[in-house]
Order: structure tokens, then C-alpha cells, then sequence
């Protein structure tokens, strides 16, 4: 969390369709202690990563065990290991991040916590 000062700007602006954007480096640090106590075994797994200038972009995986609630979904606590895959294009200027696109298989998270049942 210490270094995030360092690469990420007071202003970020994170968009997480359908969920509500999270904005400012405050609010990040919430959202990211959160998660880490919603899957304390948290695993992120960075697939694949393209830079072109001052845009980056990433595939990952995100496992862990769901013994809090979700601040993403805001689904209770399910102890349910969960997979899901995503990708972020991020922007950055004068060195620090400014602003994300998050993009998630936000649907098969909620399948996998029960809290959308699958309809096929």
C-alpha cells in the first residue's frame, strides 16, 4: 500500500462497469484493504501485459476464498473459493497513474459466490 502514493495520482479514477467507479488514491487503498480482507488467501495473477505510450493494458486472474463481504458485489460472506478473469486498461501522466477501465467476469463471480443462480 506505501508505494501506491508513488504510482498512483490523488485524483485516479476507476471505472468498474456495472458497479459504481472508485475515485481518488483514498478510496483505492479502501477498496484494495477491503478485498484483502473479503479473500484474505487472495491470489492475483497478471497474464499479460501491453504498454504503448502512456496506456497500459492487462489480462489477469483473481482467486482466493470469500470469507468477508465482497466489495465488489457486496454479496455476504460464502467461505466459497472463487476464479475469475478480467482485464484493466489504465492511463497514466507524469509518471502516475490516472485513470483504469476494470473489466471482470463480474456475472461468474456472482454464479460462483450464489448470488445470481446460473440460468443454463
Amino acid at each position: 500500500m506505501e508505494g501506491l502514493d508513488d504510482l498512483v495520482a490523488p485524483n485516479w479514477l476507476r471505472h468498474k462497469p456495472p458497479f459504481p467507479d472508485i475515485v481518488g488514491l483514498d478510496a483505492l487503498k479502501k477498496f484494495i484493504a477491503d478485498c484483502r480482507t473479503s479473500y484474505p488467501d487472495v491470489h492475483l495473477t497478471i497474464d499479460k501485459v501491453i504498454i504503448e505510450g502512456d496506456w497500459i493494458a492487462s489480462i489477469w486472474t483473481y482467486e482466493g476464498t470469500q470469507s468477508g463481504v465482497s466489495p465488489t458485489t457486496g454479496a455476504p460472506p460464502s467461505n466459497k473459493r472463487i476464479k475469475i478473469r478480467g482485464c484493466d486498461i489504465g492511463r497514466w501522466e507524469g509518471g502516475k497513474a490516472v485513470e483504469d477501465w476494470n473489466l471482470g467476469d463480474w456475472l461468474d463471480l456472482m454464479h460462483q459466490l450464489g448470488v445470481v443462480p446460473k440460468s443454463w
